[in-house]
Parts: C-alpha cells; structure tokens; sequence
C-alpha cells in the first residue's frame, strides 16, 4: 500500500480534536525525525499568552489526554516534548540564499463520532476512527499524510533548492487559536511564501475530479464564532408561568432571527446556529439556554454587517423575554485572498 495512504489511515484512525492532537503530533514528530528533521515542539512553537480562556484546558484534562496518546502507542518521549501543547514544526535548511516558504498542514478532528455501517469506506477496510467522539471528517488526515510526504520528497531534492522551508503542522485549525498561537511565537515573521492546503475543494459549486490540483483559490471567508447564554427564570408552566422568563423560548427566537438576517450586496454571508441546549423537564419553564452561532463573510465589511445584526438580534431577544445574557467571544478568522503573482508561477 502506498505509504501515503497508510499514514492517512492511521490518522482517520486515531483521531485528535482541537488542543489535544498528543497523539497526531507525537507520531508526526516521530515520522519527522526518522526522516532526518530536527522538530520543534511545545513551548518553542506555541505562545501560550495567545490561547483564548474559552480553549484553555487545565492541567488535568491535558495530563489525561497526554496519557491517553500513549495508551495508543504514542512515543512517549515525543509526547512529553509537547509540554501539553500540541502541533509540529521542522525546517528544511538549503544552506543557500533564497526565500523563506511555509507549508501549512492542518491536524486535528471534529468533535463528533463517525458513523459505522456497512458500505463506509473506513468502516469496512478497518480504518474507522477508534474514537467515539472524534472523526476527521473534514480530511485533516489527509493533509498530515500530503505534509509528511512533502517534506520526505523535498529532503531527497535538497541540493536543488534555495532559501528555507519551514513545514507547519498546525494544531486546532477548527477553532480560532491554534495558528495565532503559532504566528504570535514569531515563526512566519521571515516568510516570504505562505501555502497552504485543503483536499475536497470544490469550483463553480462542483467537486473538483480526484487528482485535480487548484491553485486560484479565492473567497476564503471571515468566520467568527459566538456561545450565547440566556438566563431567565424557573417555573412552573402551569402553576406560576406568569413568574417564568423562558430562556429556552428566548434561543428559539433568537435562533430564527439571525438566520433571517437579509444577504449583504457586496457578496457572501452565512450564519448558522449549531447547537442550543436548555431545559431542565417538561413541566419547568426553563430559567438558562445556551446557543451557538457561527457566521461568515466575504470582506470586512459583510462580517461587520453580521456581526451588528447578530448582535442587535441577542440584545433585542434578551429585552423581549426580559433575559439577561452573557456572550463568549471566541474571536474571528479574518477573510483572504490568494495571491495572484504567486498563483501564476
């Protein structure tokens, strides 16, 4: 079997969610390392300032998850080199003048199981995630197998190439500060090139054939994620429902508002809402609720434009349903396009 796919199998098999990829880093830096790469890791690629609170994970769930990677068969020593902070970088040095080229690969999973049956791919050639909370359903594993076979083939061309190449591997791509964390250590402050990579793309609304490679790709959109809290007030729904403030009513309407928001003319917008949790029983008024919203821009100008309306949608709802409410800001993920000069070479 191509090595390739046997390192994707691996990955869709041990799958890692954002801020605990142990495992993925640790076997990545081992297959770095066998290859002839000095790997950094840690501390030295992660600025830990730039880890927003609601990403944080305290010192037990990271010794636990840490544990968990070697119970897999992790190389212990390698992840104890993370110091509980996942993600690899190694440099492929030419020892010539010329520029400096980041590669990009992103490593971890989705938070939710892969479904099993007869007919899966996964499921029947026995590379169906091993996790009941995890599954890389966005191909991330596929792109650490492309990272680490790009970086093999381009060791065995070293004596044609120029400048530097520094190969990211990049925790937490599915949420907001997994690359910030790595920018804000300095690591891409010399980079002259920046590439990165995402398998499944589509153009014009249709798949890509396989083995097809794109290379002007454009409209990569904002996306900023917000979790909402609504608290109101217990109460029996038919005993005392004058004195209830229902807070689940309250995310239900919030909900349909934002995805009623009109399009902006200037191109691209989407919102969704992902995920509302509320409710204590049948007969209880529900006093808390919980909504997830997610929303996308084109430019600067639509992601402000949502915001403004998802926000003015919050405050107004909470007013309506005499709510307070509390939001957490996990921050946003700025819109960018690809850079012609470098698309055409």
């Amino acid at each position: 079997m191509n090595q390739l796919v046997q390192y994707r199998r691996e990955f869709h098999y041990f799958p890692d969610i954002g801020w605990r990829e142990f495992r993925t880093s640790a076997r990545i830096a081992e297959i770095l390392t066998e290859m002839g790469y000095d790997v950094v890791m840690g501390p030295e690629l992660i600025d830990e300032k730039s880890i927003g609170e609601p990403e944080r994970l305290d010192a037990n769930t990271v010794r636990a998850e840490m544990n968990r990677a070697i119970q897999q068969g992790a190389n212990p020593s390698f992840v104890e080199q993370t110091k509980g902070l996942p993600g690899v970088m190694a440099v492929l040095d030419s020892g010539r003048l010329g520029p400096v080229t980041a590669f990009r690969f992103d490593i971890d999973a989705l938070p939710y199981p892969e479904k099993g049956e007869e007919g899966f791919r996964p499921f029947d050639e026995g590379y169906f995630s091993s996790s009941p909370n995890a599954v890389h359903a966005c191909g991330h594993d596929g792109h650490v197998a492309i990272g680490l076979g790009t970086a093999e083939k381009l060791l065995t061309r070293k004596d044609e190439l120029c400048g530097k190449i520094k190969f990211f591997f990049q925790l937490a791509e599915e949420s907001f500060y997994g690359a910030q964390s790595i920018v804000d250590k300095g690591h891409l402050d010399d980079a002259t090139n920046f590439i990165a990579l995402h398998i499944g793309l589509s153009a014009d609304s249709k798949p890509l054939p396989s083995h097809t490679i794109a290379c002007r790709c454009r409209d990569f959109v904002s996306d900023r994620q917000l979790d909402v809290y609504f608290k109101g007030k217990v109460a029996h729904p038919c005993g005392a429902a004058q004195e209830g403030k229902n807070a689940l009513l309250a995310a239900c309407s919030a909900a349909l508002n934002i995805h009623s928001i009109a399009p902006h003319e200037e191109g691209l917008c989407r919102v969704n809402v992902g995920e509302i949790h509320a409710g204590l029983c049948a007969n209880t008024i529900a006093p808390e609720a919980m909504m997830r919203v997610e929303y996308r821009g084109q430019n600067e100008n639509i992601s402000d434009y949502l915001g403004r309306r998802v926000m003015a949608i919050i405050k107004g709802t909470a007013a309506a349903y005499e709510l307070e409410y509390r939001i957490v800001d996990y921050g946003e993920v700025p819109a960018v396009e690809s850079d012609d000069e470098m698309m055409q070479r």
